[in-house]
């Protein structure tokens, strides 16, 4: 028997799946929302509890896209299977994933000549992906707003981070280079030696000079002998990668 329902609830998927159409009033008398109530009622079937139930798996699990009351559902939702629908493509695309095997009748036709015609199978396999594909690249669409959003929020903070700072009296990067080059111009005027070879300086080396700057301004912040040290080392490479550039 082929079915031409575009979609089904797990229950009557697994009657079907069965073959046992022609047993689906008395089946759904029964309260399915049960655990293990098919194989109670029924011990004749054992295969309908088995096949509702990976049915269910498969939706939980999100192998297998499903609708709740309408809406869509994804894995991280706890809902009544009763309550769920599987479209007829999705449901066929699982089947030829997971049973290759196996071809219901509900789903699958029956051998025929049809070489002058497009398949049904191949048609509702190809819908199918075609909209597990959307999904993907919608769900990848937001992902790429969200992250673009992010980035001119974090953009936006560094740019206000940077006037604070540069508020507060920190240097930014930029500002660090130009103090650098400035230091650097200065020690290599001052304690560099003119072209004709003379000593500029009546300081004969930076060392000379810190000890100077030291004992002029004792406890002053920022002039200790190693911030001295550091920052006229970092002033003067810098200087001279500007130098060479």
């Amino acid at each position: 028997m082929i079915s031409i329902r575009s979609s089904y609830h797990p229950i009557d998927a697994a009657i079907l799946w069965c073959d046992l159409a022609a047993y689906q009033d008395e089946i759904l008398r029964v309260d399915v929302s049960q655990p293990g109530c098919l194989r109670k009622h029924f011990p004749q079937w054992p295969s309908l509890q088995k096949h509702l139930e990976c049915i269910c798996d498969a939706i939980i699990c999100g192998e297998l896209p499903a609708t709740y009351l309408g809406r869509p559902i994804s894995s991280d939702h706890q809902v009544h299977h009763e309550y769920c629908s599987v479209r007829r493509a999705d449901l066929l695309v699982w089947f030829k994933r997971t049973f290759p095997d196996q071809k219901p009748a509900f789903l699958f036709p029956p051998n025929l000549d049809h070489s002058d015609c497009i398949s049904l199978t191949a048609h509702l396999v190809q819908e199918a992906e075609i909209d597990a594909s959307q999904r993907t690249i919608e769900k990848l669409r937001q992902e790429l707003a969200a992250t673009t959003e992010e980035m001119a929020t974090l953009v936006s903070c560094n740019r206000e981070l940077s006037e604070r700072l540069e508020a507060c009296g920190i240097p930014s990067e930029v500002s660090e280079g130009a103090h650098n080059t400035l230091i650097g111009a200065v020690l290599e005027a001052t304690l560099g030696k003119s072209n004709s070879g003379q000593i500029q300086s009546i300081y004969p080396s930076q060392a000379a000079l810190v000890e100077e700057i030291t004992r002029r301004f004792p406890g002053v912040s920022g002039l200790s002998k190693s911030t001295l040290d550091r920052r006229f080392a970092e002033a003067r490479r810098h200087f001279a990668q500007v130098f060479r550039a």
